[in-house]
Order: C-alpha cells, then sequence, then structure tokens
C-alpha cells in the first residue's frame, strides 16, 4: 500500500523540491551538495539543469529519480511525497515512472543490446513475447534495429547512449532523467542523443531534466535551472510547457518473476564462466565424497541386512537355554548363566503360545568341507519343521537346484560353492556333486547365543550330494529330520537337549508379545527383527560418520563461494547501480545473487551426484567381479533419497554461503554503485 500522502493530484507540478537539503559525509568531511532547494517542474516540459560539477545538479537529480533522498525537506512528483516512500515503493516509482539516461550509458556489458532495452520490463515481470516486441520497437525508434543482437562493446558511444533512452523508455515512464547524457560522445552523436531526448517531450509529452555543464543544451530547452554550491541561483522560462502525460499514481510493484532472477544470474555465471566452473568443482568434490561415502555406508549395510534376513524372517525368534545377557556377540548379546534345557516337551509349549504359528530346534553344526583338494569352513543348519518350510522368508531363495527331501543331501550357500568350485563357477555346476563334511562342534542358531558349542561326537566323515545352491551367505541346510539324526548320534546315548530353537510367530505384531512370554518360561530370546535393527541403528551412526567426513570438503566450497560471491560483488556494483535504477527492489538484487549462487551449487550437486554414482558403479563392478556373493548387489548404493540429498545440499550449502554477500549486494546505495566500479 502507498504511504500516507503518496497519491498523485492532476493539479499538481510533475516534480517539486520543496527545502531539500542533502549533505553527505564523506570520511571526516561533511559536503553539502544542497541548500534549501525549492523548484518545481512542470510535466511536458525539456528542462535543463546547467551548473558546474560539484554545484549539486546530479544530486537532485537523484532525488528527483528516488535514487537517493534528502536529510530536509520534501520530493513531490505530481504532488506525491517520494521522499517519504518505503524502499520498495521507491522501486516501483522508479520502475514505472522514471527513466534513467546516465553519462556512461550504464549498460549491462554481458548482455544485447536488445536485452538490455528488455531489463526493465523483465523485473517487472511483462512475458518474454510482448517485452521482446516492445524492445525491438524501442530499438528502431532510436535507429538501432540492426544492432539489436550487438553487445555494447560493439557500439559506438552514440550508439550505446540511444540504447540507454531506449531502456529508458521501456515500461513508458512519464518522467526521463538524463545524467550528461552528451557527456561522452561527440558533437555529431551527442547532436543527435539531444534530439533524440527533444522528440521525448515534442511527441510524446514526457517531461524530460537533463542535468549537465555543457551550455549548448540551453538551445533546445524549454526552461533552463542554474545552480552552483548546492543552490538554485537562476530559473529562466524560455517558452511553455506542452502540457505533458500524467502520472497514473503509484504502481504496485511485486515480486520479480523467478524465471527471470534465473537468466540473470546464468548470464551472470556465464559471463564468468572459469571461476564459476572452478566454485562448482570444489562444490563437486565435496557432493562426490558425500554420496560415496554414504553410498558405501547405504550398500554395506544393505548387504549385511540382506545376509541377516536370509537366516529367517522377521517374525521368527531365536531362543536359547540361558537368559542372562552378559556378552556381546558379532550379531547381538551372546547368551551365558543359568540353563533351561531345550526339549521336544519345550518346543511343544512354545508353539502351544497365543500369536505362535509354529517351533523347530535349531542346532547349527560347525565343521570342514572338501572337494577334491580344496577345502571350506561351513556352518550347516537344519530346514525348518515341514509344517513351517511355506512360512515366507523362512528359507533363502535358491539360485539353482532344488530343496533337499532326504538324506545324503545338502544346500550350500554360493559362498561354499565359491571357495569349493572357484569364484567363477555358476551355480549350477555345483549340482550333483559330492562333497565330503566332518562335523566338529553343534551350538545353537546364530543370534540366540545357544547353549554354548559342544563336539559333535563321533560322527564318521559325510558324504553329501549337492541339489541346490541358495543365495543366501554362509549357511549350508540339511533336512529337519537329518540334523535332529546327526544331533541324536552327537549325544553319545545322553538324552537329547536341544542348544537352540526357532520360533515363527503369526505376525511382526506378535513377536515382542511371543519373546515375553517365552523368556518368562526361563529361555533367552533374540528377535529376528530386533538384530535388523540393531544393525540398522550401528549403520545409522557409521553412515552419519562418513557423511560428516564428505562434508568437510563441502564445508571447504561453501567458504570458497563465500569469497568468490563477495568478490563478485564488488566487481558489479555498477550492475546493482543499474538494476536499482531501473526499479529492483533491495529483495530483488539479494534473489539475484542467491541465485546465482544456488545454480553453481545445483550444478555442482548434479555433477557431485554423477561422479558418485560412477565411482560407487566402478567399486561395485570390481567387487562382482571379484565373486563376493556376500554383496551381490554391490557394496555402494546411491538410493534416489541419496542423490535428492546430495542436490539439496550442495544447492543448500551454495546459498548459505552467498547470502553474506548478497545481503550487501542489496544495501549498496544505488547512486555509491553507480558512481564507483
Amino acid at each position: 500500500m502507498p504511504s500516507e500522502g503518496a497519491t498523485s493530484r492532476a493539479d499538481a507540478p510533475a516534480l517539486a523540491l520543496e527545502g531539500v537539503t542533502r549533505t553527505y559525509v564523506r570520511g571526516a568531511e561533511r559536503v553539502s551538495a544542497l541548500r534549501d532547494v525549492s523548484l518545481s517542474l512542470e510535466a511536458g516540459s525539456f528542462v535543463v539543469v546547467l551548473g558546474p560539477s560539484g554545484g549539486g545538479k546530479s544530486t537532485l537529480l537523484h532525488l528527483l529519480g528516488g535514487m537517493d533522498r534528502p536529510d530536509e525537506g520534501r520530493v513531490l512528483a505530481h504532488g506525491r511525497d517520494i521522499s517519504r516512500l518505503r524502499s520498495d515503493e521507491l522501486a516501483a516509482y522508479r520502475r514505472g515512472e522514471v527513466g534513467f539516461v546516465f553519462q556512461s550509458f550504464h549498460l549491462l556489458a554481458g548482455r544485447t543490446a536488445l536485452e538490455n532495452v528488455e531489463l526493465p520490463m523483465l523485473l517487472a515481470g511483462v512475458g518474454a513475447r510482448e517485452r521482446r516486441a516492445r524492445a525491438l520497437a524501442l530499438l528502431e525508434r532510436v535507429g538501432l534495429a540492426d544492432r539489436a543482437h550487438h553487445r555494447p562493446g560493439q557500439l559506438s558511444g552514440g550508439q550505446a547512449q540511444r540504447v540507454a533512452v531506449a531502456r529508458a523508455l521501456a515500461m513508458d515512464p512519464p518522467l526521463i532523467l538524463a545524467d550528461e547524457p552528451t557527456g561522452n560522445l561527440d558533437s555529431q552523436s551527442g547532436q543527435e542523443v539531444v534530439a533524440l531526448l527533444r522528440s521525448l517531450v515534442d511527441a510524446d509529452g514526457r517531461t524530460v531534466v537533463v542535468v549537465t555543464h555543457n551550455p549548448e543544451l540551453e538551445a533546445v530547452a524549454d526552461r533552463v535551472v542554474r545552480v552552483r554550491d548546492g543552490r538554485v541561483i537562476a530559473d529562466e522560462r524560455l517558452r511553455p510547457p506542452g502540457g505533458g502525460r500524467r502520472s497514473s499514481g503509484p504502481r504496485r510493484v511485486g515480486t520479480v518473476p523467478a524465471a527471470a532472477l534465473a537468466a540473470l544470474a546464468l548470464s551472470a555465471a556465464a559471463r564468468r564462466l572459469g571461476r564459476a566452473v572452478l566454485t562448482g568443482l570444489g562444490v563437486a568434490i565435496g557432493i562426490a565424497a558425500m554420496v560415496l561415502l554414504v553410498g558405501l555406508g547405504v550398500g554395506l549395510e544393505r548387504g549385511v541386512v540382506s545376509s541377516i534376513t536370509s537366516l529367517g524372517p522377521l517374525t521368527s525368534v531365536s531362543v536359547s537355554p540361558q537368559q542372562v545377557s552378559t556378552g556381546q556377540g558379532p550379531f547381538g548379546p551372546v547368551a551365558t548363566g543359568p540353563s533351561t534345557p531345550i526339549t521336544a516337551a519345550s518346543l511343544a509349549r512354545f508353539s502351544a503360545l497365543p500369536g505362535v504359528r509354529g517351533a523347530y530346534a535349531s542346532p547349527t553344526f560347525v565343521g570342514g568341507m572338501t572337494l577334491g583338494a580344496r577345502t571350506a569352513e561351513v556352518a550347516i543348519a537344519p530346514m525348518p519343521a515341514p509344517s513351517l518350510v511355506s512360512v515366507p522368508g523362512i528359507l533363502p531363495t535358491l539360485a539353482a537346484g532344488s530343496w533337499p527331501a532326504g538324506p545324503g543331501r545338502i544346500v550350500l550357500a554360493q559362498s561354499a560353492v565359491q571357495a569349493l568350485f572357484g569364484r567363477r563357477t555358476a551355480a549350477r555346476a555345483a549340482l550333483g556333486r559330492e562333497v565330503t563334511v566332518r562335523l566338529a562342534a553343534v551350538s545353537g542358531s546364530l543370534f540366540g547365543g545357544g547353549g554354548g558349542s559342544r563336539p559333535a561326537g563321533d560322527l564318521s566323515p559325510l558324504h553329501l550330494r549337492v541339489t541346490g545352491v541358495s543365495t543366501g551367505v554362509g549357511l549350508a541346510y540339511v533336512p529337519y529330520a537329518v540334523a535332529l539324526g546327526w544331533l541324536r548320534a552327537s549325544a553319545s546315548g545322553k538324552s537329547v537337549t536341544y542348544p537352540g530353537a526357532t520360533v515363527v510367530a503369526r505376525s511382526v505384531a506378535d513377536v515382542e508379545g511371543v519373546a515375553r512370554r517365552i523368556a518368562a518360561m526361563g529361555y533367552g530370546t533374540q528377535t529376528m527383527s530386533g538384530v535388523v535393527h540393531e544393525v540398522q541403528s550401528s549403520f545409522a551412526v557409521i553412515e552419519t560418520g562418513l557423511g560428516a567426513i564428505g562434508g568437510i570438503a563441502l564445508v571447504v566450497a561453501g567458504l570458497m563461494i563465500g569469497v568468490v560471491m563477495s568478490m563478485s560483488v564488488l566487481e558489479r556494483r555498477r550492475e546493482i547501480g543499474v538494476l536499482r535504477a531501473v526499479g529492483a527492489r533491495r529483495g530483488d538484487v539479494a534473489r539475484l545473487f542467491l541465485a546465482e549462487a544456488a545454480s553453481i551449487g545445483l550444478a555442482g550437486g548434479l555433477v557431485g551426484v554423477a561422479v558418485g554414482a560412477a565411482v560407487g558403479w566402478a567399486v561395485n563392478a570390481l567387487v562382482a567381479a571379484s565373486g563376493n556373493a556376500a554383496f551381490g548387489r554391490g557394496v555402494v548404493a546411491l538410493p534416489a533419497w541419496l542423490a535428492l540429498l546430495g542436490l539439496v545440499f550442495g544447492t543448500g550449502v551454495a546459498v548459505v554461503a552467498g547470502a553474506l554477500p548478497a545481503s550487501h549486494a542489496a544495501s549498496l546505495n544505488p547512486v555509491d554503485a553507480l558512481r564507483e566500479e
């Protein structure tokens, strides 16, 4: 909303200064640029403000154009006090009601003449088709249609100034302010520019104010105002004003469209491509390191969890005779202490508990396996009881062959096949081959802790034929009845107790309740879901640590972006001043620099994710070539969330690093920004 007193009046002069004073502080010196100046300018007139350098004429122009504020007094535009407007309202005033023409042209070097003329419309959100058509029409009006696609460096001084005039007309403002428009031109070019400015009054009815020290402009002026030492010393009306167009009043200014900011940001980055590439490379290295290291943790976690879940479903509960946990094994607590034997009667009690689908003994036999001259250590588990074989996930998937149905048969894991037959041997090559097994000990299940290990007894070497190869890791399987026969034989006539058992719940929701009831019976329990949770929790810490290592490189890249953006602000002060002069708000300037930083960060993030994925793919290829069955899907994973996280981190770090330089750019006074480079 416009501020109080901002309403335009039809009978008010186009511009007026009432008791305006403006003082600048430069170091320890106070400079009085204007001293109690009062002046009223009618609409539709060509006003020339004459005076020597340092006399205050440029300050007067900046105040009329809303580029600066007075220390005292008021500045009125069609009766509206613009000296009291908020910053964004002043931006709206400059964007819609004022067109600036500068002595040094102030065209953006990296943009064509057409793009320079389009700039105010781009910031105002004018559509591309309309913007392009109007810019071409304006260039044709100033006689430069054939130079539309030339850059400022390819134009003469007079051509560049005519482009600046076309840019000043882009938003069709009623007021044109020109600061020494002929100061950098030869006499012929200067006369052409003055004639063009004069036509804006005669043909369009605009109000044109020119400040200059060139007395030759008096010949075309409707009014000449002379200033010296910050005061108006003479005011001469040479001809009456033409009754020019009136301001339409304050225009609502909105946010610069994101597409416009993106276009400007990409253009700025392209002009400094080498620097942008090096800066983006720093981000890419950080993102690649983060993606690769976190992906390594995710891949390792996936492999370990896959191996664990291949040993049984998440609905299973491993039971051991001991209830007290005093140690920590590779997969969870190792149970020790007073023992409650697991017998056939115990299995029946387990099976009768609420929420239980069934229970079976799960001894694990450990020994050596030989095939010719090759040997391998092996752990052999029983298949589940026949009534539980159909439970999803209770057995690993077969890579080849079938599950054994009688004695003298065995299913090997891929790791055992690789050890006995060679790493590059296909799973089917092992089918039908006979292996020799010598059992050394028997213990409980891997996760239950068991009743410790005890000798397997006097079991003669076993000759077993391979009927299948599983995708699981580590365990071989024999039929349930065969495993119980081995267990009875190892007992040497003693009563048979089981070193471990597996209880299968009806659903994951029943698991914790089943485990509590079994524990209340004096047994130790370990749930498969609990094991998986512990593994995932451990890997979460590992992945965080690995990500932090990669993040160090990302922080360094962020600091580099901050330094580069700070340098960019210093180098682009004039560009910032031009943007503010044509109506960009402070927030628009800040968003422009943030968009540039974000574009560098996003590009670096994309490259980093791609590099991390490529290195991960190469590592996975090497692992696959080694035939490591435990990580058949590779040790480096790149899930979609990790790729997205890399892009977010790359962009986010760049935006955070660019925030301070962007804030500094937005805070620059437009007058100072145009004056200094």
